[in-house]
Parts: C-alpha cells; sequence; structure tokens
C-alpha cells in the first residue's frame, strides 16, 4: 500500500519516480502499447502515438510549402499523407515540483518538427484552444528545451498545475500513481493525450 503524499499538491523525486514506473507497468498490459520508461539523464516516462488528419486544409498547405522552402525533394522521398506522429514526455520541473508534459509532433515519415499553428490545428482541441491560448486554468503551451535531453519541443506551462491538482484532488486518499492519472486528466486531454480506461481501472502495482 503506497502512503498519501507527503508534499500534496506537489510531488518530490521519489515520488515522482514511483509514479512513472507504476504508470509504465500498468501501460505494459494495455492502453499505451508504445509508453516506456526513461532512465538517462534522469527518469521520465515517454509515450508515442500517431493520429490522422484531415487532408489539404489551409493549415496542411502552409505545412508542405515549410518542407519544401527547406528539403525541396522530401515531397519526392515522402508520403505526405495525413498522419501525425506526436511524441509526449512527462518530465517533474524541480522548480514547480509539478510533472510537466514536453511534446513534439512531425509528420510520421518526416524528420522535421512542425510548429505551433500545426500544434493548434491538429493537437489541441478545438474547445480548449481559447483556454490555452489565454493561459488559462493549466496554462499555455509554450516552448524551450527538454530538460533532459536539451531538445526543442512544447510544453503545457505548469504554473497553475499545484492549484489546479489542490482543487480536485483528496491530498488523504492520492498517492503517486493516482495523482499522475488525475493529472493526465487535466492536462492530456488539452493536447489529445488521453488517459486509456485500462490504465484507470488497472490496480496499481508496486513497482520494483
Amino acid at each position: 500500500m503506497v502512503n498519501a503524499l507527503s508534499a500534496f499538491p506537489f510531488l518530490t523525486a521519489g515520488d515522482f519516480d514511483w509514479a512513472c514506473r507504476d504508470l509504465a507497468d500498468r501501460a505494459c498490459g494495455g492502453g499505451w502499447p508504445s509508453a516506456r520508461l526513461v532512465t538517462q539523464n534522469g527518469i521520465h516516462l515517454t509515450i508515442t502515438q500517431c493520429v490522422d488528419v484531415p487532408e489539404a486544409t489551409e493549415g496542411s498547405e502552409l505545412e508542405v510549402q515549410e518542407l519544401e522552402d527547406q528539403d525541396p525533394e522530401a515531397l519526392v522521398r515522402t508520403d505526405l499523407s495525413p498522419r501525425l506522429q506526436i511524441d509526449y514526455d512527462i518530465v517533474l520541473s524541480p522548480t514547480y515540483q509539478v510533472p510537466v508534459l514536453y511534446f513534439t509532433l512531425r509528420w510520421h515519415h518526416y524528420q522535421g518538427p512542425l510548429g505551433l499553428d500545426a500544434v493548434y490545428q491538429y493537437v489541441v482541441p478545438e474547445q480548449y484552444r481559447k483556454e490555452l491560448k489565454t493561459v488559462g486554468v493549466m496554462g499555455g503551451i509554450s516552448f524551450g528545451y527538454h530538460p533532459q535531453s536539451g531538445a526543442p519541443a512544447f510544453f503545457v506551462h505548469p504554473c497553475n498545475t499545484a492549484d489546479a491538482m489542490a482543487q480536485i484532488a483528496d491530498a488523504r486518499s492520492v498517492n503517486p500513481g493516482t495523482y499522475l492519472i488525475i493529472w493526465l486528466g487535466l492536462v492530456g486531454h488539452c493536447v489529445n493525450l488521453h488517459v486509456p480506461r485500462e490504465l484507470v481501472a488497472s490496480d496499481s502495482p508496486s513497482p520494483s
């Protein structure tokens, strides 16, 4: 049995480590087949998913033009059919002491990253766009460098995370595993990362 969080609504490094291992263990049994634990340069959980996007939209035409400008041969080598790969990383912020969701996106068969316009067009559901653009309850989408890999990435700013968690979670009953599930429910759905039912319904194993 895992004890309640001592630092709620924040997470200690030890609690975050436990939560990531717990979620990775449960994901192996269903839900996110691509979820894996990364322990190099600090622990984090990475999740990859591919999504279909509408064809021939104005935004996609702009992205195609960007690819042509960067590499005129890219369109010959690559099928730009509407399939987008999104790589999510769950990382602990040492400053805010809460999880932060970093993510990058690219066409599935092309290595180049896409920009903020593509994030709002393809990743953020329409009902959350205004809130994220105006830095709502869960903060806005920012661009920076991944704290462990150093690669450029988007992230959902964690400035309001602790307050939001304090309002919706019970400090007496939440543990590291349930904290991460609740947090993902808050942050993930804003950027098209949904918590599978299998993970919510499964028992929380004790990571080794």
